[in-house]
């Protein structure tokens, strides 16, 4: 069988987040689990740049996967012109540039969520804001594009162009959350009867090194300092601002505490570090040895910094919305993410007590890998499986 493979994610957005890790532990499932009368191609866009994560082409070379090139002929081309039979597509809405039409193959299709649609239905873009991310022009502009519609439209284009291979009936449509599920069925209503799998995203499968080589990060470990962990803290969604502002005033109370931020762009204080990158294997040290992981975002499909931390036992201070308390379960301290005394409540309960979810971060842990390991297997036969 010819298998069409998606390493579009290895190069959007620099093929930074959890889009490119995602792709690659899917890909390293079917690759060691095809046989040797299968063949493997994978989709790339030769106008894009090669990921920091990961390298598409030396991943093609290495397990013998032939590159075709979506900027260069539509999909339905490439499908016939190497006989494919089946097309993983791992972020639909990634393929919304792409030419969708004439596909005949089976089509195994992921959308993980949908925070554009989102965020236009809760009109939430109207109260985000962070004036160290964007400066005043680039707000107005953004609210701009809220009001007048023009945000709307141009994620109407996007989902215009996928739904309809997403809905088709031959496609095997598959999700990450129960959460995404719903939000899908009832923004749009011609999946209401379509069979969606929920597939939570898999575990990625990183080593954690003796030496730490961030010189910021091993300072503190070394010198044994309590930090707060943030990621991804550039992104809006993130609300990188609540921590910022509650972290600021639980100094009074915690003079020796530090928080670091993963690519904020700035520091607020002496005792915040904030570091413009992490290699993957000092990303599980500065999990390990973080005092929590705060988690204030407003919106997740999955969400993979709390699973990830729960590895260490390391306390997860997380936001109580969409995805985040089906994947996270009873191991949370939760809080609103609209509410900075909330979460200035949630973080006093840990730094009183860091093991006070101890036994639910080990058992929910287990759960919830065990359950990504069952659902990557079931992706895999999904895609490689003849019938």
């Amino acid at each position: 069988m010819n298998i069409l493979l998606d390493f579009i994610p290895f190069q959007i957005n620099d093929g930074i987040g959890g889009a490119a890790s995602y792709a690659k532990a899917v890909s390293d499932e079917i690759c060691s689990s095809v046989g040797p009368q299968d063949q493997l191609f994978a989709t790339y866009d030769s106008s894009l740049g090669t990921g920091r994560q990961y390298d598409h082409e030396d991943y093609a070379r290495q397990h013998d996967i032939t590159l075709v090139d979506l900027s260069a002929a539509p999909l339905s081309r490439h499908i016939a012109q190497n006989n494919i039979q089946v097309v993983f597509i791992a972020i639909a809405q990634f393929y919304s540039a792409y030419d969708l039409s004439g596909i005949s193959c089976r089509v195994v299709m992921g959308i993980h969520d949908i925070w554009d649609v989102e965020r236009e239905d809760n009109h939430i873009e109207l109260i985000i804001r962070d004036s160290r991310l964007e400066n005043t022009f680039r707000w107005l502009k953004r609210l701009a594009g809220s009001f007048s519609g023009r945000h709307y439209s141009q994620q109407q284009a996007i989902y215009n162009h996928i739904m309809p291979l997403y809905a088709a009936p031959a496609t095997i449509s598959f999700t990450v959350s129960e959460y995404t599920r719903a939000a899908l069925t009832y923004h749009f209503p011609v999946l209401t009867n379509k069979d969606i799998h929920v597939l939570y995203s898999p575990a990625r499968a990183v080593p954690i090194l003796p030496a730490v080589e961030n010189e910021q990060l091993r300072s503190l470990i070394d010198n044994k300092r309590q930090y707060l962990f943030m990621l991804s803290a550039n992104r809006r969604l993130k609300n990188a601002r609540l921590l910022v502002e509650v972290y600021q005033r639980l100094l009074a109370e915690h003079p020796d505490l530090h928080l670091v931020t993963l690519k904020y762009g700035c520091s607020v204080h002496p005792q915040h570090v904030d570091i413009p990158f992490l290699t993957d294997a000092d990303l599980q040290h500065a999990y390990k040895h973080a005092y929590a992981l705060v988690f204030t975002s407003f919106f997740e499909g999955f969400g993979y910094p709390p699973v990830e931390a729960m590895r260490y036992l390391t306390p997860t201070v997380v936001s109580n919305v969409t995805s985040i308390p089906e994947i996270v379960g009873e191991a949370g301290i939760y809080f609103s993410p609209f509410y900075p005394a909330d979460l200035f409540r949630a973080l006093k309960t840990v730094l009183e007590d860091r093991n006070c979810r101890a036994t639910q971060l080990s058992r929910r842990f287990a759960e919830v890998t065990k359950r990504q390991q069952d659902d990557l297997k079931k992706l895999s036969q999904l895609i490689i499986s003849n019938e």
